[in-house]
């Protein structure tokens, strides 16, 4: 009995020490290299970031059209970003159908996805679920009603 407990014991603790290092990895600093829009962004090992719970104004390329108030935006979050690394907190659904990844991101102790929509420069993404929609919605909410970012002349 007593080997049974000993191993079970010795199990339990890989799996809490593999577990704890998939986390450890998953908030890995990181350089972002380039900033496509106001909620897309590439990093150092070669990943595409989609912000999870944000909806940025588009900008021109191959892709897509550019949306009113999209260069702002990205410029918004290049500043948000340019502190040096950032850390990356993968989302319950890794990887959107365009291959992104999708994450939280945090500079120092800033949620970028969070900041962005409360600086108003994006919108709260309310057609998936995830653990700051609430948040975020309250963030977009504020912003409009402080008339900032892109909301500076909205009715």
């Amino acid at each position: 009995m007593k080997d049974y407990v000993r191993w079970s014991f010795v199990v339990l603790m890989i799996v809490l020490l593999v577990f704890m290092l998939r986390c450890a990895k998953q908030l890995d600093a990181h350089e972002v290299v380039e900033v496509y829009d106001g909620d897309t962004i590439r990093i150092d090992d070669g990943r595409n970031i989609r912000l999870i719970g944000v909806d940025a104004p588009e900008v021109d390329s191959p892709y897509t059209k550019e949306e009113p108030f999209g260069k702002e935006s990205r410029e918004h979050l290049r500043k948000l970003l340019a502190g040096g690394k950032v850390r990356i907190e993968v989302g319950p659904t890794p990887v959107d159908r365009y291959g992104r990844t999708l994450a939280y991101v945090y500079a120092g102790d800033v949620l970028v996805n969070g900041r962005i929509i409360q600086d108003g420069w994006a919108r709260a993404e309310v057609r998936f679920s995830h653990k700051n929609k609430d948040l975020f919605i309250a963030y977009e909410k504020e912003a409009r009603a402080r008339k900032i970012g892109m909301w500076k002349h909205s009715p």
